[in-house]
């Protein structure tokens, strides 16, 4: 995973291969071939799949892509059961189906994986982030722009002519996509006691002119919350079958009487961090697309239960509605809303918990910090936040290690002078 393609190679984007039968088959029959076509995607075929990342600041998924080679043996087979002759289009809309990159040394597409199903390429665009970050800064500001006036045409390429996004209105989005990152770092610093509750900006809180990291809190908050992060591994071929679940927690009654220290590292060892590994899945350990380590938890011993105590076990930790602990909860996570939906499949439901406050992802508050349309993976965010990991992708270490980057990200960003001094409108909350 991760390396570039041979120079050369013709690629077909994946969307405009989904829109084939929409865009390139007569209305009569439109409806049939669609559906014939999409039920043959998968049928006895691995796709290689290989991904480019938006080089502009428009915040697009990153460009999906398959060898052009194989979307022809595709239409080849279509065609020998349906007795038709589909062929990729002559003339201009050719090209479409046939490009290549490279040129100039700009970047090409990055090997992602195989996939033989709908749910192994979900399973391979959910790791897309993980993909390192193309190096633009030696080309010519010509080759550049060059270079992304070619990802405009073939993203653009892409899109159903029924569905034309105003590009003012996609600025705008983008605007406010940052902005709301920026409020939830802010929500983070209130929630740690490092920003006033009731002041928008530090141009007001002269109790922060002073205040460095050896020194406590300056902000007490009313009622303490705990803050509990949580990561899902499932298994690579089954995306239902969960393997492992991390969670980390961080009582901030706890943190009132002792200074984060640099980059908060004093809190580190105030987080608590459980890792569960599912009795019925213990031999199903991922490495087709990810190299998961289940077996190498950093931060204590793993405990083994079985799909039908782990809801039950989550819960206690978590707290529910028979729970004795009722403070507010924070939930963390790296690409959040992904982990507590697979929390779900395990039958544990967040948002039925009362006491259930917020989330926080820190995906995205990395990309504020960056002013990045592109989310990046947390071994990457790690090494960037300078506390470099080990053993990604096991459950409990990933949990940990994000709960810590949530914690060097608000306290950065509450020492951080052009911070202080920078004008909050338009972010406060």
């Amino acid at each position: 995973m991760g390396d570039e393609s041979e120079k050369g190679l013709l690629f077909c984007p994946w969307k405009l291969i989904r829109l084939y039968p929409h865009s390139h088959v007569g209305k009569q029959n439109q409806e049939y071939v669609a559906g014939f076509f999409k039920a043959m995607l998968f049928e006895g075929r691995a796709w290689d799949f290989y991904c480019l990342l938006d080089p502009g600041e428009n915040g697009r998924h990153p460009l999906l892509l398959v060898p052009s080679a194989q979307f022809e043996e595709f239409l080849d087979e279509i065609n020998l059961h349906l007795t038709v002759q589909f062929s990729i289009p002559r003339g201009q809309a050719c090209e479409e189906f046939y490009v290549t990159f490279g040129d100039g040394n700009t970047p090409r597409p990055r090997f992602l994986g195989h996939a033989d199903s709908d749910e192994a390429l979900e399973a391979l665009k959910s790791r897309t982030h993980r993909l390192p970050i193309d190096d633009l800064t030696s080309l010519s500001t010509t080759t550049l722009q060059s270079y992304k006036e070619k990802m405009d045409r073939v993203y653009n390429s892409c899109k159903s002519k029924k569905n034309k996004k105003d590009p003012e209105v996609a600025r705008r989005k983008r605007i406010e996509r940052q902005k709301s990152y920026g409020r939830m770092i802010k929500r983070t610093q209130r929630y740690l006691g490092l920003r006033n509750p009731t002041s928008s900006n530090f141009d007001s809180d002269s109790s922060m002119e002073s205040w460095h990291v050896n020194m406590l809190v300056p902000f007490g908050t009313k009622e303490s919350t705990r803050f509990i992060c949580v990561d899902v591994e499932a298994w690579e071929t089954g995306a239902h079958d969960v393997t492992e679940v991390g969670l980390a927690v961080l009582d901030t009654q706890h943190i009132v009487d002792v200074p984060p220290g640099i980059d908060g590292q004093n809190w580190f060892p105030l987080i608590r961090t459980y890792h569960f590994r599912i009795r019925e899945h213990i031999n199903k350990v991922n490495r087709r697309y990810v190299h998961g380590c289940p077996h190498l938890f950093n931060f204590g011993n793993s405990e083994f239960v079985h799909s039908e105590d782990i809801s039950s076990r989550i819960g206690t930790i978590i707290g529910d509605n028979e729970s004795d602990d009722q403070r507010p909860i924070i939930m963390v996570g790296h690409d959040i809303r992904q982990d507590l939906n697979y929390l779900q499949k395990v039958g544990f439901n967040i948002w039925s918990v009362p006491h259930f406050l917020d989330e926080i992802d820190t995906k995205s508050m990395f990309q504020r910090l960056q002013k990045s349309s592109n989310g990046r993976g947390l071994a990457t965010v790690c090494d960037e936040l300078g506390m470099p990991g080990q053993n990604f992708h096991n459950a409990g270490n990933d949990a940990t290690y994000t709960l810590r980057a949530m914690i060097t990200m608000a306290v950065k960003q509450t020492v951080k002078s052009p911070e202080r001094q920078e004008n909050s409108a338009g972010e406060s909350e």
